[in-house]
């Protein structure tokens, strides 16, 4: 059943919060291995202006002040329009499960084109969402501009596990919260690239959490 405007709102204002509390101002990095057992590195990085693009709504609003009034719960029916094909509907059904510190995210790949409108270029998610990202002036940052309903291992030319997603703010240099470890990992064989080598295993952190004077504990495995 297709959601009406009134739902609509309710969904937004709820995605806002959501993407504000856990994303804004913040970045992810993905620890990978590809199916070589070869490891690497992805990061991502959120904006308020990013929001919008995840909505699937249209609206000539602009990107911050659409932000700002879905937070301030003022946006208006008015406001905006759903996409005939559906694109907004299905949106809106999976952004709430994506707007999380982990973006509920245990595969990463590259996009495979499969939708010829769409333009991303990673995807990060899980069998049935995920969240798609492109480079800021087609060579910077990855920053988010889509979700997708559906299997990401159909959307992805090979979709390679997530081992650990570490969160940070901007301002902050090094990655120290953890937000996702996958299970049934050997993190004493994990080889990271020499700029991680400082991260923090699962394994450390458990220590950690035991130290009488540290409080810091390990996310939920999985999502």
């Amino acid at each position: 059943m297709a959601f009406s405007k009134k739902q609509v709102l309710a969904v937004v204002f709820s995605a806002a919060e959501q993407y504000k509390t856990n994303l804004v101002g913040h970045s992810l990095l993905f620890v990978c291995q590809d199916r070589y057992k070869n490891n690497y590195c992805v990061e991502v990085t959120f904006d308020i202006s990013n929001f919008k693009h995840l909505t699937g709504l249209k609206t000539e609003l602009k990107p911050n002040h659409f932000f700002q009034l879905c937070i301030d719960k003022r946006l208006k029916e008015s406001d905006f329009s759903l996409a005939e094909d559906g694109t907004t509907q299905w949106k809106l059904e999976i952004l709430p499960r994506l707007v999380k510190k982990n973006l509920s995210a245990n595969m990463i790949g590259t996009y495979n084109q499969s939708q010829t409108l769409l333009f991303t270029e990673k995807l990060a998610g899980n069998v049935s969402a995920c969240m798609g990202f492109c480079r800021s002036d087609g060579t910077g940052r990855y920053i988010p501009n889509t979700v997708l309903k559906g299997d990401i291992r159909s959307l992805v030319h090979r979709a390679d596990r997530i081992l650990l997603t570490f969160r940070k703010k901007h301002s902050d240099q090094q990655y120290t919260e953890l937000v996702y470890a996958a299970k049934k990992t050997d993190w004493s064989t994990l080889a990271l690239p020499a700029e991680y080598t400082y991260l923090p295993l699962p394994e450390q952190i458990e220590e950690r959490k035991d130290h009488p004077t540290d409080n810091q504990d390990i996310p939920n495995t999985e999502t």
